[in-house]
């Protein structure tokens, strides 16, 4: 058979959602049950062990009800209930109401029938929390133990009283264990779940701190040049130069010592805020030590890019810092370096820097281009 039609009958029974696709399998293996237990029954009419009728009406009914839990996965429709979607508890009350119809038809081979409601018990194991397998437990233990107090008081030359209690023994020694395994291996992996997303976020946050400047929310000076680095690969296609941009805020250090190491740091948040708000898609800004940021504009040459920083410093002198200290006003001092094809990331990066100085040295608040 050709592969492709295989996989297109397999994905027409099963779907294509992955955790559907188990929901369903699942509603297929107790439907084959359901349907070997039909067959089961069959033999004991052909073996005059029971009578024809009632396993007739029987078959039609588990049938029907498990052709429906299937419709119901396969068509999506369990998804409205987010609590139980595979529909564990609906299905796990219909084997103990299966089982016990399935005992009063089965005759003298009913015991073997007790094994239906742990199967269904086992499959819960996934799906029910520790108080639905006990409250599952409970209800096949109840069901059954009701269907054979019945049967031994109404019918007791079918239903031999001690032979009901030695099988009822049976099912309130199984069925509770079942329940507390099914319980305490949902406990496990809830708490598997629970370490999962622990560590998940974990590792989130250590690839924030490995990026990431905690104090700006900008790129650290690592991630900046593992940024360069891919930039200058692109570069190297589309021939195009990149400006760096390395910026000091003037007089930081007499900020920090007249208002506090917090309003320093407010400080360092409102400039990468403007700064980051003036930038294009596909510019880079990184903090890259105490109050220098490295700016990277990629296919930009240097006049646009000092049009740009000059726009950033216009912008920056509009930002209020009254609610830091009065009258205190935070300005940056530039350098600029344009990148060609042929230069090395440091030295341009070195220029910038020397380009930065000589604009502090001219008198602070200015741009040099290198």
């Amino acid at each position: 058979m050709n592969r492709a039609v295989f996989t297109s009958w397999v994905d027409a029974l099963l779907g294509t959602d992955r955790n559907q696709r188990v929901r369903v399998k699942q509603a297929l293996i107790a439907g084959g049950i359901y349907a070997a237990l039909c067959v089961i029954m069959g033999l004991g009419v052909l073996m005059g062990l029971v009578e024809p009728l009632p396993v007739a009406v029987l078959a039609v009914v588990v049938l029907t009800v498990s052709a429906l839990f299937y419709g119901l996965i396969r068509s999506g429709a369990n998804l409205r209930f987010p609590s139980d979607p595979a529909l564990t508890q609906v299905q796990g009350f219909f084997c103990v109401l299966a089982a016990c119809a399935c005992y009063v038809v089965a005759g003298p081979f009913r015991g073997a029938i007790l094994m239906t409601v742990m199967i269904g018990q086992v499959f819960g194991i996934f799906a029910l929390t520790p108080v639905q397998a006990r409250r599952m437990a409970t209800l096949g233990v109840s069901g059954l133990g009701i269907t054979m107090a019945a049967g031994a008081f109404f019918d007791p030359l079918r239903f031999p009283p001690r032979v009901e209690l030695l099988n009822f023994l049976l099912v309130v020694l199984m069925l509770p264990i079942i329940g507390w395994l099914t319980g305490t291996l949902s406990a496990i992996r809830n708490k598997l779940r629970h370490q999962k997303v622990q560590l998940e976020n974990a590792l989130q946050q250590n690839r924030l701190l490995a990026t990431q400047d905690e104090l700006t929310g900008l790129s650290n000076r690592r991630h900046m040049t593992t940024l360069l680095v891919a930039e200058r690969g692109r570069q190297q296609r589309n021939r195009l130069p990149i400006s760096m941009v390395l910026m000091d805020i003037d007089h930081f250090k007499r900020i920090n010592d007249g208002c506090g190491h917090q309003a320093g740091d407010q400080v360092l948040q409102i400039f990468a805020d403007v700064i980051t708000h003036g930038l294009r898609a596909g510019d880079a800004l990184a903090r890259w030590g105490g109050e220098e940021f490295l700016l990277m504009l990629p296919n930009t040459t240097a006049e646009d890019a000092l049009i740009c920083v000059e726009r950033m410093r216009g912008q920056l002198a509009a930002r209020s810092f009254e609610h830091i200290a009065p009258k205190l006003t935070v300005t940056f001092s530039a350098g600029i370096g344009v990148c060609t094809v042929d230069d090395r990331t440091d030295a341009i990066i070195e220029r910038a820097d020397r380009a930065m100085y000589r604009a502090k040295t001219a008198g602070r608040n200015r741009t040099v281009v290198a």
